[in-house]
């Protein structure tokens, strides 16, 4: 069995725990030993543990700045922003979400700080999923003359490349043959026992948009980011697409 990793760690989660912080605190009131400090460990969180604080991370990003989640989208694949055409350079773009803020108000009280390592791709991700449920209470409606790939999404310098193309290719083709399976799976709870049987219950459609003899496996995780850009794509720039179907036919 080959596995296809197409989403590489790109994210790390670590928090210093209160107790930690207050031994390391030169200003502490109990100065009994003088001149000695303790080292802050930073403690990295577990992959499940890390994805529940991320979906709370991206849900306060998204609701920070909706007009800003939206050209961000607007102007980016699953793989790179074009920060030229936003003007904007990642920093700002976080300054704009208040990315620290979301960080720290996600963390546990036992977490006196947190720090996180991110990408374009993984603020991007987050944003497509919340965008979507934002404006999604239900699954959308797949139109009769609606394409299975769609033709107008946004690609970095104009046009797809091999791997960008791809992913777009299957997120759309599972969108299109599972918009009721894709919103149940992406609306379920990072790391629950809904997302998984969600996950298991639309794995199958992965498999047959994916064809061939070579057998691939995905995690949730990376399940879940095809969902989240298939779903955001196909609700954002659906509605332009299918119009112009029909008026093709």
């Amino acid at each position: 069995m080959k596995r296809l990793a197409l989403f590489a760690a790109a994210l790390t989660l670590t928090a210093v725990p209160a107790a930690a912080q207050r031994s390391a605190d030169p200003d502490r009131q109990d100065r009994s030993q003088v001149g000695t400090r303790f080292k802050m460990e930073m403690t990295p969180m577990d992959g499940n543990e890390a994805r529940i604080y991320l979906k709370r991370i991206g849900r306060c990003i998204a609701r920070r700045d909706r007009d800003l989640a939206t050209k961000v989208l607007e102007n980016s694949d699953m793989l790179r922003i074009d920060y030229s055409a936003l003007d904007m350079t990642l920093g700002e773009i976080s300054d704009g979400m208040n990315l620290s803020r979301c960080i720290g108000s996600a963390m546990p009280p036992s977490a006196r700080s947190a720090r996180m390592s991110y990408s374009g791709s993984i603020i991007r991700g987050l944003l497509a999923e919340e965008m979507y449920l934002d404006a999604n209470d239900d699954p959308i409606t797949m139109p009769e003359n609606a394409p299975v790939e769609l033709d107008n999404r946004f690609f970095f310098g104009g046009n797809p490349g091999p791997l960008a193309g791809a992913r777009a290719r299957l997120a759309d083709c599972v969108v299109y043959n599972a918009p009721e399976l894709a919103h149940d799976f992406l609306k379920s709870n990072p790391t629950s026992g809904s997302e998984r049987d969600a996950g298991e219950a639309i794995a199958p459609v992965f498999g047959e948009c994916i064809g061939g003899e070579v057998e691939l496996t995905f995690s949730l995780s990376e399940m879940r980011g095809y969902v989240a850009d298939g779903l955001w794509s196909r609700s954002h720039y659906g509605q332009d697409s299918y119009t112009d179907a029909g008026a093709a036919e």
